[in-house]
């Protein structure tokens, strides 16, 4: 599946395997997650992040700094140029 933004086109990448997280990891990141919450990923969750990345490099982004730089590293980890 490729899609097209402003004249460019891009593919997903191909995504490492993961390797297995130990018990102990594993339990540190639950205990951090409650504490810190997820209210961030929560928010971050509704952009929809190839119709954000187009209005970014179009300079018509209504998104903060900081989800505008969120929105571009998701994709620019997600997907690639062709």
């Amino acid at each position: 599946m490729e899609i097209k933004i402003n004249g460019i086109k891009y593919r997903p990448k191909e995504q490492p395997k993961r390797k297995q997280m130990s018990k102990t990891f594993m339990t540190m990141m639950v205990m951090a997650e409650m504490y810190y919450g997820r209210s961030k990923q929560k928010e971050n969750s509704k952009v929809d992040i190839i119709k954000e990345y187009e209005l970014i490099q179009q300079k018509k982004s209504n998104l903060s700094k900081s989800g505008r730089d969120w929105v571009v590293w998701q994709f620019e980890k997600n997907f690639e140029r062709v």
